[in-house]
C-alpha cells in the first residue's frame, strides 16, 4: 500500500520514495521492491558502465549522470505513480504524448518542493532530461533503468511468477533488440563487450524442461547459481554489493488460493 504523500518534503524524499511501489499495476510481485530501492540499483549498475561512457565519449559527465540516476523517479512522487514499460508499450501515440505531459507536469511540481539545485545542477533541468533522454548521461541512465526494469521482471519468472512473463518477452523483443535506434547518442558503448549490456536473448526453456530445473522462489543457495545469463548474474552480483541479499530472497506477496 502506498502512503499518502501530499506533503513531501526533501527531508522525507527517502522515505517517500519507500511508500511507492514498482508495478503497483500488476497483480502479484513476489519479490517487488519500491522506488528508493529501484534508484539506488540504477545508481548502482550505472557506476558499472560509467567507464565504458567514459572511454567512448571522454566528455561524458559522470557526476551528472549519477545525479539524474539518483532522482530519475522522483517525478513518481506525483500521483502519476509507476508506470511498468509493458503498459507503455502498448500505448498509442496520443496516450504516450499525454504521458509525457503528465510526467514534465510532475517534474515541475517536484521542482516547486525540492531545492532548485542539487550537486551544482538545476534540479528540474535532471528530470526533464531523464523523461526526454536527450542528453547521452540520460541515454545511459535510461538503458541502465531498462535493465533493472528487465531483471527485475527475470527473477520474478525464475521464481514462478509467470505474471512477468510478458515482461520478459517485451523486454527482449522490443527494447533489448533496438537499442541503437532508440539511444543513438551512446551507440558507441553498446561495441564494447560488457556483461550488463549484453543482449539477453534467453532461452527461458532451459529452465523449465521435464522439471528438471525449473522455477523455485529464490533462496540464498539458488541466488548463488549461474543462470549463464550474464545480464542478470552482473545485477544480482550489484545488488548484493549494493542492498544484501534481501531484495533477492524476502519474498514480500504471494499468490491468492
Amino acid at each position: 500500500m502506498e502512503k499518502n504523500r501530499t506533503h513531501l518534503t526533501w527531508k522525507s524524499r527517502e522515505q517517500d520514495l519507500g511508500w511507492v511501489m514498482r508495478y503497483g499495476r500488476l497483480s502479484v510481485m513476489y519479490y517487488r521492491t519500491n522506488l528508493l530501492i529501484h534508484s539506488q540499483r540504477v545508481t548502482a549498475l550505472l557506476e558499472r558502465v560509467i567507464p565504458l561512457a567514459k572511454k567512448s565519449y571522454p566528455d561524458f559527465d559522470a557526476r551528472k549522470a549519477r545525479l539524474i540516476a539518483r532522482h530519475h523517479d522522483d517525478y513518481e512522487l506525483q500521483p502519476i505513480g509507476d508506470v511498468p514499460l509493458q503498459l507503455k508499450l502498448v500505448m498509442s501515440g496520443y496516450e504516450l504524448s499525454e504521458l509525457q505531459e503528465k510526467e514534465i507536469l510532475a517534474a515541475e511540481a517536484m521542482a516547486r518542493v525540492y531545492p532548485k539545485r542539487v550537486g551544482g545542477y538545476n534540479y528540474l533541468q535532471l528530470l526533464l532530461h531523464a523523461i526526454h533522454k536527450d542528453c547521452r548521461e540520460a541515454q545511459l541512465v535510461s538503458v541502465v533503468d531498462k535493465v533493472d526494469g528487465y531483471c527485475e521482471a527475470l527473477h520474478e519468472v525464475l521464481a514462478g511468477n509467470t505474471v512477468f512473463l510478458e515482461a520478459v518477452i517485451n523486454y527482449d523483443t522490443k527494447t533489448f533488440g533496438c537499442l541503437l535506434g532508440k539511444y543513438p547518442l551512446i551507440g558507441e558503448v553498446f561495441s564494447i563487450d560488457h556483461d550488463l549490456l549484453s543482449v539477453p536473448v534467453v532461452s527461458l526453456s532451459d529452465f523449465f524442461v521435464n522439471g528438471e530445473r525449473g522455477a523455485q522462489l529464490h533462496t540464498l543457495e539458488t541466488i548463488a547459481r549461474n543462470t549463464g545469463i550474464p545480464m542478470y548474474e552482473e545485477w544480482k552480483i550489484t545488488t548484493i554489493k549494493k542492498l544484501g541479499t534481501s531484495p533477492l530472497i524476502n519474498q514480500t506477496e504471494f499468490r491468492r488460493t
